[in-house]
């Protein structure tokens, strides 16, 4: 015997879980429906299966094969246009030729499907449909039939004024193959609108048998999470895909659980190769998928969870369904009946509501509060740049799937028709990020040269050596003991792209608005080597050193490429640099600076754009303080020079930097604008640390004093950073309330709101990409900058509270 099992449905009641894949294939228990149904169909002997799919039919196929996985032999069978249920078996009657069950493959059934084999061929029928018994049967095809079986009453999907039976029709039957003369060729027809009704016209031998078992057609997010809660209950017969670990704790194959998961209450299901963190707990009726990682604090309940999903700490996830490759960050709540779809984003702080549903590929702002579904286009979304650049968790946000994407889109908006530089840190999955980046560049028919390995500060330095259009730096380093890659974007000037080419960038992601060029017209990739000794050999000569005299530091740095430009400097200068191996840790860099009796320790970020400075002792300096060191040096080191400081930074800065025949120009705080106010000079005294590093030991050779000694010699300042959480659409009423209360007092407006007054000065800053207002405030003594950041703190929650 065998059996057709009907595939092409959509599932559209059932979006945003079937917004990529066909209904078929939705998951139960971490294993597609439609497996379900060969399980049963194999149980009863029958493996000759024909399947007939319309939409999406590839998922369906790539996943299946031929069958012999699942120990049965598949034929497909496509519809170019809908069919029907009674055309797309029509479509396959070729593989028809004997007796069949026809079955849907995106129900779950349990019923024994012997009984009405037997039952059909008894009373020789020409059909014979499968029915049960339902509470509410509106959605449904309600049928009735004699004493024998036969049916004399069908309606489909009645109102309750029509309802005259509970008896519905579900969608599985045993035919005859002679019941698809009645089927026209390449037409849309249906079993219950078309076929039955017409079988029942002309008298034919149509049946209806009542089994008994489960059944539910899932055709609602309430079916789909009650199905698997009955799989759990043992309401179903069916295989669940792992073993029981613990009562009622069904687990697949390696998959880690915190001690206390003997205490948790089930049922749970918990598929293959996910993690659960220490004091991460999951309640009654979770389904969770396979590579899954749920982190220290998170609470589920009724959670279901599809695959490879990072759930980040203290997350609260309550009878909401979450489809795969999804990322959220702490403290995000994800209220009952929410859905969301794959490769969505939840930002920190985020509550989703009650019953919103987020359609795919979405990214929710920090501390958003979503209380309608989130559909077209992309809305709560955060911008993909911060600064000129794109970062995100290795591997996890920065894929090579998004790299590509990514890059064809930069490369058909803002680069179009452009050359490119291209270099990465000297790490793997660097280096394999240019890869991709430089391959979809090309496609879109950007010129690309590989300029190799490089850190940030090389790069922006290549970028004005090659004479090229622009590039992009993939930088990956080390955050809390996770990789995080930066993909940095810079203009002909080597400088972090604008704001205005930051929204060309993010509007054709978004919209995929690129496209491809000739094959004929793809261009050679071009080789830039030596960047990194030129580098070099500028920054000696820009350093300037008169004599060189020995010294020696202490030097943390990970990054090959930083480490081969300190031992340039060294070999120059005549420093003596002794290596601190990794783990970096203050008490370690506190043990070399001693034992080495270094002048100071530095330890150089990964892309030798800034650093950590220790002074004599080894002490760390704090970072605000090292970088008014810096700019000191600077101006103590060169003169005529304008050196762009950004508007937070410590007032006498313009005096002392005019005292020493310097100008200190006020920007933004971006790094694009402190960089730009400097182009005059190929580096910045902070944003090119080994350059600042150097005008540093010149200043210490040169004065003879000590770091701790020159920190003394500054005037007496202090700045105080606070912040205040601000809901999104509240920021620009506040901007407007505190520019207008500005009005009468000296303010700068250049960087949100500079408000001066007797005692110092306060920012008020709106940042762009978080719901939070920052608050720096400027006193002589730290006690009256503390006091103004507080008073300023308070009026700006008065005005929204």
């Amino acid at each position: 015997m065998k059996a057709v099992i009907m595939a092409g449905g959509k599932g559209t009641r059932l979006r945003p879980l079937t917004c990529h894949i066909p209904k078929p294939m939705v998951p139960l228990l971490n294993r597609p429906c439609m497996e379900y149904i060969i399980d049963l169909l194999r149980g009863h002997g029958i493996t000759q299966i024909g399947v007939t799919m319309q939409f999406m039919p590839e998922v369906i196929r790539s996943h299946f094969g031929d069958g012999r996985d699942f120990g049965v032999e598949l034929h497909y069978f496509d519809e170019e246009s809908p069919l029907g249920t009674a055309g797309s078996v029509k479509n396959a009657s070729a593989f028809l030729d004997e007796r069949f069950v026809v079955i849907s493959g995106d129900a779950l059934t349990d019923f024994d499907l012997g009984p009405v084999i037997d039952f059909h061929a008894r009373n020789e029928a020409l059909a014979t449909i499968v029915l049960t018994r339902v509470e509410r049967p509106l959605e449904y095809g309600v049928v009735m039939t004699d004493e024998e079986g036969k049916v004399v009453r069908f309606l489909e999907k009645p109102d309750w004024s029509e309802v005259f039976s509970d008896t519905v029709n579900t969608g599985i039957y045993v035919l005859e193959p002679e019941v698809l003369q009645w089927v026209g060729e390449g037409k849309e027809q249906d079993f219950s609108n078309d076929l039955f009704p017409l079988l029942m016209k002309r008298g034919e031998p149509l049946y209806g048998f009542v089994s008994e078992g489960y059944w539910s057609d899932i055709g609602n997010m309430a079916q789909y999470r009650q199905a698997q809660f009955d799989m759990l209950d043992g309401k179903v017969q069916a295989a669940i895909k792992g073993r029981e670990l613990y009562p009622g704790i069904y687990v697949g194959d390696n998959v880690s659980l915190p001690a206390e998961a003997a205490e948790w209450r089930g049922p749970i299901y918990i598929g293959e190769g996910t993690v659960i963190e220490q004091t991460a707990t999951l309640d009654r009726y979770c389904v969770i998928g396979s590579g899954n990682r749920i982190a220290p604090g998170s609470t589920l309940r009724q959670a279901i969870l599809w695959d490879h999903n990072h759930i980040a700490d203290h997350n609260e996830i309550a009878g909401a369904t979450l489809c795969s490759r999804i990322r959220s960050y702490p403290d995000a709540v994800m209220a009952e009946g929410v859905v969301i779809g794959s490769h969505c984003t939840i930002g920190p702080k985020t509550q989703v509501l009650p019953h919103v549903k987020i359609w795919p590929h979405k990214r929710v702002r920090e501390h958003a509060m979503l209380n309608a579904s989130v559909i077209w286009g992309e809305s709560a979304v955060k911008p993909l740049f911060t600064d000129g650049a794109v970062r995100g968790f290795a591997n996890e946000e920065i894929t090579p799937e998004f790299a590509a994407k990514f890059a064809g889109a930069y490369g058909g908006s803002v680069a179009k028709g452009k050359r490119l530089a291209v270099s990465s840190s000297a790490d793997g999955f660097a280096r394999l990020i240019r890869a991709v980046v430089i391959s979809a560049l090309q496609a879109v028919g950007v010129g690309v040269i590989d300029a190799g390995d490089s850190s940030s500060s090389v790069a922006r330095f290549g970028v004005n050596r090659l004479d090229v259009d622009g590039g992009i730096h993939v930088q990956c380093s080390d955050s809390g003991g996770r990789t995080v890659c930066r993909l940095e974007c810079m203009d002909a000037s080597g400088l972090p792209i604008g704001k205005s080419a930051e929204r060309k960038a993010d509007n054709a992601y978004a919209m995929e608005d690129y496209g491809r060029v000739d094959v004929a017209a793809i261009q050679e990739t071009g080789i830039a080597t030596g960047l990194v000794e030129a580098y070099g050999k500028k920054l000696i000569a820009e350093l300037g050193y008169g004599k060189r005299k020995p010294l020696r530091v202490a030097v943390m740095v990970a990054d090959p490429v930083v480490r081969r430009l300190v031992g340039t400097l060294a070999a120059s200068f005549r420093w003596d640099a002794a290596y601190v191996e990794a783990p970096f840790t203050d008490s370690g860099m506190r043990t070399a600076v001693e034992a080495h009796q270094a002048a100071f320790g530095v330890r150089f970020d990964q892309g030798g754009q800034s650093l950590q400075l220790y002074d004599e002792c080894g002490d760390p300096v704090p970072l605000e303080r090292a970088e008014v060191l810096l700019y000191m040096s600077c101006f103590q080191c060169f003169r005529g020079r304008s050196v762009g400081v950004p508007l937070s930074a410590p007032t006498f800065l313009d005096s002392a930097a005019d005292g020493l025949g310097n100008r200190v120009v006020r920007t933004k705080r971006c790094s694009r604008a402190v960089l730009e106010a400097s182009l005059g000079h190929p580096f910045h005294p902070v944003y090119d640390a080994l350059f600042g590093i150097g005008l540093l030991a010149r200043n210490l050779l040169e004065s003879g004093l000590t770091v701790s000694r020159l920190l003394a010699f500054l005037p007496a300042y202090s700045l105080h950073s606070t912040f205040v959480e601000v809901p999104w659409d509240e920021k620009g009423r506040l901007m407007r309330l505190l520019t207008e209360q500005a009005r009468n007092r000296r303010a700068d407006l250049l960087d949100g709101i500079k408000v001066y007054d007797e005692t110092g000065w306060v920012l008020l800053l709106p940042e762009s990409d978080e719901p939070r207002f920052t608050l720096i405030a400027h006193g002589e003594q730290e006690d009256a900058a503390m006091k103004l950041a507080e008073r300023y703190k308070l009026e700006l929650i008065r005005h929204f509270q």
